[in-house]
């Protein structure tokens, strides 16, 4: 395929120009234009899972709106959108970004996380296993409140695993001893798990057990424990190509200490080589200024800018480097990511970062991974959606400004469905804890002293308290007993106390708003914002109306019908 695109936003329309091509092959999602469309490149975005509860006809509205997103994809990259100067702007940064991640994912994680170690991963990961565990903690274990010594802890499960080998029950032992709460009312009982689902030496151990054995004491992050195998059972994926994402994507969690470990000795490796090395006198010199200046809430290159300080303040391949170079490094960002500094140390620690991500690209552009397939492709997927962006806000959006009659019109046409209330109260509340100093207030309401006031000292209603126990207006269905208290009282009327929830209502209805639409006024903005989506989906329609004169479109619905039924059966 010669473009790749995200999973589309537009909505259903114009569905004479999507047609089912009952000759296409079951691999096909559609022809744009002739250009074969894979029905992987929509699956990969709409896995199985995620449409289980859709029907047909919600799987073919989707199907359309990503096929609509590539017809206006394709419209845009003919126009020549993505050479417009902003979005080649935004390209270098996306490049930027691009390579600092893919030095970490070569430089770094390739080497961690191997080829040999996912296959090794993958060959455990057929398997998933049913297993019973007691699990003792002792002082300092995590989410524990155990007091026993780790010694304590390590006799004690001696002592179970002696129980055991004399042929006691393994459930019943746990039930007894074990520390995980999940595990006390149902023996110990893991249920089903794969591989990466637990901390590494439990795992290692539990895949290494058959079914019946018992492991020897296990220690681990949590603490004790003993492993009993009850099943093992396959489990149905994909070839190693299929699943090799997946389980990199596990194995950054399993290896994050080794992963943290060789970041930090990639990194200052890098420094050394370039001969890194911080002024720190003029650092502080410097920072003498800033505080001394007008500038302490700009940005960064800003403040260098104002201050001109000219005197270095790293060394660098044997350069001596200060503002002008920070300047220049700052200048790839946007505004808002900009930082900002308020200490010295946060000023250290922002050079150290600057210089380190410079290393990191001069490193990605040496080993030429510009020039890699899967670098230049991710980038030509920003860019291909940059350039849809670009197209719906020139085609789609713009010019949309809705009058002011336009607007009062919708809103008279749909205020009744749109935009209506139903009745509503609105009460004044005194909400204490203790029964005994409700019945009292209710008493001295009832002699004529101020809800209001006494809301003010008394109520335990954060929310109420600063407004002297007034609640929002609130329809039926609302606040329990209270609620329902109100919808039958009389303006002006007092009552409680009212049980609820962990404490006592007293309240006086202040008034009714009786059904009707909001006024104008008040769902403007609700308005303005429903009339510019009417607009936006009447757009839509007329420009992909064009656009399939012009990049004829053919959809093969019963290959997606086939391949989610068969999803869905297995």
């Amino acid at each position: 395929m010669k473009f790749r695109f995200a999973p589309p936003l537009l909505t259903l329309s114009l569905l004479s120009f999507l047609f089912t091509c009952s000759n296409m092959d079951n691999d096909v999602l559609a022809t744009i234009d002739g250009n074969i469309i894979a029905l992987d490149d929509f699956t990969a975005k709409n896995p199985a899972e995620r449409l289980a509860d859709k029907d047909n006809s919600q799987i073919d509205e989707k199907v359309d709106e990503f096929v609509r997103r590539l017809v206006f994809t394709r419209a845009a990259l003919d126009r020549g959108l993505d050479a417009d100067p902003d979005i080649q702007d935004k390209k270098a940064k996306a490049e930027r970004r691009q390579m600092l991640q893919y030095v970490y994912d070569r430089a770094i994680m390739d080497k961690v996380i191997t080829d040999e170690y996912l296959r090794e991963t993958y060959e455990q990961t057929g398997t998933e296993l049913n297993a019973r565990h007691i699990l003792l903690q002792f002082e300092g274990t995590p989410r524990s409140e155990a007091t026993r010594t780790r010694i304590d802890a390590l006799a004690l499960m001696g002592q179970i695993k002696s129980r055991l080998s004399a042929g006691e029950s393994f459930e019943d032992l746990a039930t007894e001893f074990t520390d995980d709460p999940s595990g006390k009312d149902s023996g110990g009982d893991l249920g089903w798990f794969g591989w990466g689902k637990m901390v590494g030496p439990f795992q290692e151990t539990a895949f290494l057990l058959e079914p019946g054995e018992i492991s020897d004491i296990v220690e681990t992050s949590f603490g004790f424990h003993v492993i009993k195998l009850e099943a093992k059972r396959d489990v149905k994926r994909g070839s190693f190509e299929e699943e090799k994402v997946a389980l990199k994507n596990q194995s950054r969690k399993d290896k994050g200490q080794e992963l943290n470990k060789a970041a930090t000795a990639f990194l200052e490796g890098q420094k050394k080589d370039a001969g890194f090395k911080l002024n720190t006198d003029n650092i502080h010199t410097f920072f003498m200024l800033f505080e001394k200046s007008s500038f302490k809430q700009l940005a960064m290159d800003d403040v260098f800018e104002k201050l001109n300080f000219q005197a270095p303040l790293f060394r660098l391949h044997d350069e001596e480097l200060g503002g002008a170079w920070i300047i220049e490094e700052l200048s790839v960002l946007d505004d808002g990511q900009k930082p900002r500094f308020k200490s010295e140390n946060q000023l250290l620690s922002m050079l150290d970062q600057l210089v380190t991500q410079t290393l990191i690209i001069r490193y990605g552009d040496a080993e030429k991974y510009a020039e890699e397939v899967a670098f230049s492709e991710k980038i030509d997927e920003m860019v291909e959606r940059y350039a849809y962006d670009a197209f719906v806000s020139q085609e789609i959006n713009e010019n949309l400004d809705p009058t002011d009659e336009e607007l009062l019109e919708f809103y008279e046409a749909n205020k009744d469905s749109k935009y209506s209330e139903k009745r509503k109260v609105q009460v004044r509340e005194i909400f204490v804890k203790d029964s005994l100093l409700a019945v009292d207030l209710k008493k001295r309401v009832d002699a004529g002293e101020m809800i209001d006031l006494l809301a003010g000292r008394y109520s335990e209603r954060k929310a109420t308290k600063e407004n002297r126990g007034e609640l929002p207006p609130f329809q039926e269905g609302r606040y329990g007993l209270m609620g329902k208290k109100a919808f039958t009282m009389a303006v002006g009327e007092f009552a409680g106390p009212i049980k609820l929830g962990n404490g006592y209502s007293i309240i006086k209805l202040e008034s009714i708003i009786p059904e009707g639409a909001k006024p104008y006024n008040k769902v403007k903005g609700r308005v303005r914002t429903e009339i510019l989506g009417d607009l936006r989906s009447k757009r839509n329609g007329e420009v992909y109306s064009e656009l399939v004169k012009e990049y004829p479109v053919k959809v093969n619905y019963a290959a997606v019908h086939a391949f989610y039924a068969g999803a869905t059966s297995e």
